[in-house]
């Protein structure tokens, strides 16, 4: 899975030089923006059903009992559908009453971004189906590798024959990809699912899915909603341009977390398994030892950016994006302050502390919300910089005080005082 996610976070990367610099600031922010709206639209298509489908599908290996895992899947297929016709029509009723803006051409492009979601969410509950069965290569290969390949694919080739792009054209790329990307993972889905799978008759439970999927399609949406807000504020209140250097910087921000993301892989499971063993002295340890990992490595990758992103941004992204140097510090200030307090909603997550971990969240997004209102009308998009660093720190704040409080964990650097003193204690017994 980390090095999977470091494949993603690279093609993610390459694709964003790719679109920005045949875009443009203007051309990327719409575009940034329309993917933007796509991606919160499509969680509620999701509704937490891929989450869902990953737990069946883990409850079926251990128990034997796959007849809900069937029925599940087929039911998931036909209410992805019917939420997709209900968002198609909600977004033509607000363009039918202006609400949406089509000066830039939004218009234009949203269609292509509606069409993106059944694609990505029918594909998604097949792939976390496959990594609740263990096919961890076969679940992740053609989302995180597959899909950003063939759309740098598509992009290149649309660029080849009529040697230009506009965000329309890089949209309709995003939803041919996924389609590919989905119809892999379906195809690999029929292949890899077990034998006693096909052969079960399907069984439903519709009201404990629903009871299941609202908290966590709500906890999914608002941390998405984190990483997507304070874009679609910028391009709200400060317009498309300053849109499209807030996304660059973001991506650029994003590759800093590359070693962050493969510590929060590998340890995530780990406090889980810690937790259920009652060894509350390792999960200490473990969560004191990811802190320390996450800030280096946060630190190491940023840093060379930090120094000459001047420089390199505009190199890589084309001058429009100059700007971007500046927000991007603010940005991984910002995560590095937050990478102190170690990984508190991780960990809530896995010992049982969910609603903590949906609290911050939505402390998270108010915050974001509420600062970026403030601040991008005036500082544009530094604004939106700002507000997203302070509402992570907040939020991140709050979930590690109140999961001290409640387990003693203490996830932030200062916890590291519990390892020397386990240490020293053990050199005086020797």
């Amino acid at each position: 899975m980390a090095l999977l996610y470091a494949a993603s976070t690279g093609l993610s990367f390459l694709s964003g030089v790719v679109v920005a610099n045949l875009l443009g600031a203007t051309g990327y922010g719409l575009y940034a923006i329309a993917l933007s709206i796509s991606t919160l639209a499509g969680l509620a298509a999701e509704f937490g059903l891929p989450t869902l489908a990953m737990r069946e599908a883990g409850r079926g290996l251990a128990t034997g009992e796959w007849g809900l895992l069937k029925g599940l899947v087929a039911w998931s297929d036909r209410a992805i559908l019917l939420l997709c016709m209900l968002i198609v029509l909600a977004v033509a009723t607000l363009a039918s009453l202006g609400l949406i803006d089509a000066r830039h051409g939004l218009l234009r492009v949203l269609p292509f971004g509606l069409l993106l979601i059944p694609f990505v969410s029918i594909g998604k509950v097949r792939a976390f189906a496959l990594l609740g069965l263990d096919h961890v290569l076969a679940s992740q290969l053609p989302v995180v590798v597959g899909r950003p390949l063939l759309f740098i694919a598509g992009c290149g080739g649309a660029w080849l024959v009529w040697e230009r792009i506009d965000p329309a054209m890089a949209m309709a790329a995003q939803a041919a990809s996924a389609a590919c990307a989905m119809v892999v993972s379906l195809v690999l889905y029929r292949r890899l699912r077990p034998a006693a799978l096909v052969k079960a008759s399907p069984d439903r439970d519709v009201r404990a899915w629903l009871e299941s999927c609202v908290p966590m399609a709500m906890t999914e949406g608002l941390r998405l909603l984190q990483g997507q807000l304070a874009l679609l504020l910028v391009g709200l209140l400060a317009g498309v341009a300053q849109a499209g250097t807030y996304r660059v910087a973001d991506a650029v921000s994003q590759v800093t977390l590359v070693l962050v993301s493969a510590i929060a892989t590998a340890g995530t499971p780990m406090f889980a398994r810690l937790h259920a063993a009652g060894d509350r002295e390792g999960l200490q340890n473990l969560a004191s030892l990811c802190t320390i990992a996450m800030l280096g490595g946060a630190f190491i990758v940023g840093l060379p950016i930090a120094l000459w992103g001047d420089h390199l941004i505009p190199f890589v992204f084309g001058s429009n994006f100059a700007s971007s140097a500046a927000l991007f510090r603010i940005l991984w200030g910002g995560l590095l302050v937050s990478a102190m307090l170690g990984m508190p909603l991780s960990i809530a997550n896995m010992t049982g502390h969910h609603a903590l971990s949906t609290r911050s969240f939505l402390i998270m997004g108010m915050v974001n919300a509420s600062l970026g209102a403030l601040l991008i009308p005036h500082f544009g998009a530094a604004g939106g910089a700002l507000a997203t660093s302070a509402a992570l720190l907040i939020a991140t704040t709050y979930c590690s005080l109140r999961l001290h409080a409640a387990t003693g964990i203490d996830t932030t650097l200062y916890g590291l005082r519990h390892i020397h003193k386990k240490a020293s204690v053990t050199g005086r017994k020797l």
